[in-house]
């Protein structure tokens, strides 16, 4: 797989398209400060793609965040609600059978 990045600089002077290599031709002839200008339009090319990748696993991270903290509330809630359970068991008393002076 080869990487395209796209140069005004390298096309204009060096008559290639492909910034990588233009700067490597550049290097090749000791055109330093065109080898720089083009070096600058690769890194900058490698920064915004970075930028993307940051953005898309900070998305990924915040949504796997929401949804652990959601799965984290339901857990919670069905520890409390089996806690109340236990916690209030029905309660059945037997009542003494007590006569009555009539009964007797």
């Amino acid at each position: 797989m080869s990487l395209m990045i796209n140069s005004e600089i390298s096309k204009q002077y060096l008559l290639e398209e492909d910034a990588i290599e233009g700067f490597r031709k550049a290097v090749a002839n000791n055109q330093i400060r065109l080898a720089l200008q083009v070096l600058v339009e690769i890194v900058d090319a490698f920064m915004e793609g970075f930028e993307v990748l940051m953005e898309e696993s900070d998305d990924n991270e915040s949504e796997q965040d929401a949804t652990n903290a959601a799965e984290q509330k339901e857990e919670v809630a069905v520890e409390n609600n089996s806690k109340t359970e236990e916690k209030e068991p029905v309660k059945v008393a037997a009542k003494k059978e007590t006569k009555t002076a009539e009964q007797k």
